[in-house]
């Protein structure tokens, strides 16, 4: 998406995508409320599948009322404010859509949740390119993309939702007071590390224009690539992380998690080398922008994306262990230094300053989720053996 709006409509235009996608990956938080790794590490249905609807009802509810707040009170222009709000529906069906994937996830079949992905999003962002090269606008684009992901959840999950019990708002006050509070640990991290991931690009819209935000937009969205590749091994084994655990087999639990992390290592390394030899004169092509002074900008964000990697692996062990409210301690903390650093930075160094900010930002939330994964990890290990004894 960044990379057509970049490259065909114009480097301006992309910047309001990315300002768009980012104000609604933050708000996305609240529809997620971060509760999917809890929902798939519940094994043993603490709470039912109609629990977690009836809670993404509300969520998303919720979600859509923060997202009026945010464009009104926001001193954005007209044409901000609606690609932002089309983007800030877009996300609340994606958040639909991801409590219906969970539950595949959950009862063991994550490749359904997966092939549900692949054609979901190849057929939104087909819909996406054709109305943006029709309208030359990216409101008209994500409100297309957003109807057309809405019709094909409609369309494809209602056919399968059914042979995993069928979806049910059935629940009860107490329940779902129960649910939000031990989910609300895992939402304020989510809406917490969101703040830090955009955290540079509001710096940039708020000190230069909406080219500089795309340019780095460019370079930003490679710390994701690494993340992507790491995701390709974690995801898939979270349900089985939590059965190990339980069952305390807790070497084999930390087999994975160890797995993971050469994993992580290996894509980082890769990737790194990959973009320091070829990086810059792809990306200039791919995006249409000269990115040639940013070389050393491009192998930092990579940097960021291999603690970015890092931090949600160990967040997810210390979810299983049921330890979350930790997440306070670590989100809050870098979030204090991102806010000290981030503007101050980004003002004085441009896009460089950006870079550092966030790459230091997340290395520290790495740092901290580590060292609380490794406490619980001896704390629980105690109690076991005070038991047994």
């Amino acid at each position: 998406m960044q990379m057509t709006t970049s490259k065909y409509i114009g480097v301006g235009q992309a910047g309001i995508l990315s300002l768009a996608l980012a104000v609604g990956n933050q708000l996305v938080t609240i529809g997620f409320y971060n509760i999917r790794t809890f929902q798939v590490s519940d094994v043993t249905e603490k709470y039912k599948f109609s629990d977690y609807c009836m809670l993404r009802v509300i969520t998303v509810s919720a979600m859509l009322i923060a997202g009026v707040f945010w464009i009104t009170l926001g001193n954005y222009n007209v044409v901000k404010m609606a690609a932002i709000m089309a983007a800030v529906i877009f996300r609340a069906v994606e958040a639909i859509s991801d409590v219906l994937e969970g539950r595949y996830q959950q009862k063991g079949r994550y490749d359904i949740s997966c092939k549900g992905v692949v054609i979901k999003t190849l057929t939104y962002l087909g819909v996406f390119l054709v109305t943006l090269f029709i309208t030359g606008s990216v409101f008209w684009g994500l409100t297309a993309l957003a109807t057309v992901y809405l019709v094909m959840i409609l369309y494809l999950d209602s056919q399968i939702i059914g042979e995993f019990g069928g979806i049910s708002f059935k629940t009860s006050w107490k329940t779902q007071g129960a649910l939000l509070i031990e989910g609300f640990p895992l939402f304020v991290n989510a809406f917490l590390n969101a703040y830090i991931i955009n955290a540079p690009k509001y710096a940039l819209e708020k000190y230069y224009s909406s080219e500089v935000l795309g340019i780095f937009t460019v370079l930003y969205m490679m710390a994701f690539v690494v993340n992507m590749f790491a995701s390709f091994v974690l995801k898939p084994i979270i349900s089985v992380l939590a059965e190990k655990y339980v069952k305390q087999d807790i070497s084999g639990f930390l087999k994975l998690i160890l797995r993971q992390m050469l994993v992580i290592a290996a894509a980082t390394t890769i990737c790194i080398i990959g973009a320091y030899l070829v990086g810059v004169p792809s990306l200039s092509f791919l995006f249409g922008v000269d990115l040639a002074e940013y070389k050393g900008a491009l192998c930092l964000i990579l940097v960021s994306g291999g603690f970015t990697a890092m931090y949600q692996l160990y967040q997810y062990g210390i979810i299983i262990m049921r330890h979350q409210y930790s997440t306070f301690i670590c989100c809050g903390l870098t979030v204090v230094l991102t806010y000290i650093i981030t503007p101050y930075l980004t003002r004085k160094y441009e896009i460089m300053g950006a870079t550092v900010s966030y790459t230091v930002s997340i290395g520290f939330m790495s740092l901290m989720f580590i060292l609380f994964f490794v406490f619980y990890l001896v704390k629980d290990r105690k109690k076991r053996e005070e038991k047994y004894e």
